[in-house]
């Protein structure tokens, strides 16, 4: 009698125990891990509002980005493992959910930098032709960051906002060079901080300025062009697996079935995915040169 009570309870909490296990097993990695990870959370939130708020100037909370990381963290395990039902894919997908909001950040500050440095040359030109007409300086930051197209009236009124609360307007330009991150930019201040310590004819320094921006960017372009063939390469590179492996399940579609349903075979794509990338960004670092 109390051998077939016990066998009763025994049926009925089996099924509870892996599920009582796998609480307990997310309770200890929480508390034994939780330092590091909240560690790790303010060092990217921390990078996050140097981002945003510091090179690309979007009032933004970071711990917002956080929250949405997180979202797209899971979204992304959740896809990987409805369409391959498998921990790998998973892990992967934690994995780039973890990093997406860098690599979209990186995008951003790279397509901005890229836009401050189209527009440095129109710039320094507005400001040119404010002192020409009698402006000083300041007054002619003023009327660029008035009158100039985004994002370099943002930064010139950034850069006068700091100096009307207070901040000296070298210290102001140091901040400006430090926060856009653009050698062209470097020099204009650079070369205007100078002009303020032994004086001289600041139209004519302006000017000189620009000339030297215009090479710059010729040789840029040059570069871009030579370069150019290779950027193509890599492209071409990054996208080829995926088109042999459309050929080859044309030919033996059960063969290609195999990578994605295979223990095996989800190993063997992974490492032809990561090593696909590995290659395309080593050849996009040869290719990549700084002038």
């Amino acid at each position: 009698m109390i051998f077939s009570e016990v066998l009763s309870y025994a049926q009925i909490f089996t099924p509870v125990i892996p599920a009582i296990v796998i609480f307990l097993a997310v309770i200890v990695g929480v508390l034994t891990f939780y330092k590091p990870i909240a560690n790790f959370i303010l060092r990217r939130e921390a990078y996050y509002d140097h981002v945003l708020r510091g090179s690309l100037l979007i009032d933004i909370n970071p711990r917002t980005v956080t929250l949405m990381s997180l979202g797209v963290m899971f979204l992304l395990a959740g896809i990987g493992y409805l369409i391959i039902h498998s921990i790998l894919m998973v892990i992967l997908g934690i994995v780039l959910g973890a990093f997406l909001p860098s690599v979209v950040l990186k995008l951003l500050r790279r397509y901005r930098l890229r836009r401050l440095d189209d527009q440095i040359v129109d710039g320094i030109q507005t400001l040119i032709s404010a002192v020409r007409a009698g402006l000083n300086l300041v007054q002619a930051m003023e009327l660029l960051a008035k009158n100039g197209p985004r994002p370099i009236s943002q930064e010139f009124a950034h850069l006068v906002r700091e100096y009307e609360h207070g901040v000296s307007l070298e210290k102001a330009m140091q901040n400006a060079a430090a926060r856009i991150g653009s050698a062209n930019y470097r020099l204009l201040f650079a070369a205007l901080l100078t002009h303020r310590e032994r004086g001289g004819d600041l139209a004519d320094t302006l000017e000189r300025i620009a000339d030297s921006i215009r090479e710059i960017y010729r040789l840029e372009k040059r570069v871009e062009t030579l370069t150019a063939p290779n950027r193509t390469a890599a492209r071409w590179m990054g996208a080829m697996p995926a088109v042999v492996l459309g050929v080859l399940y044309l030919i033996d579609p059960y063969g290609v079935r195999m990578l994605f349903t295979t223990p095996a075979g989800r190993v063997i794509l992974l490492i032809i995915i990561v090593l696909n990338v590995i290659g395309f960004l080593w050849i996009r670092k040869i290719v990549s040169i700084d002038i």
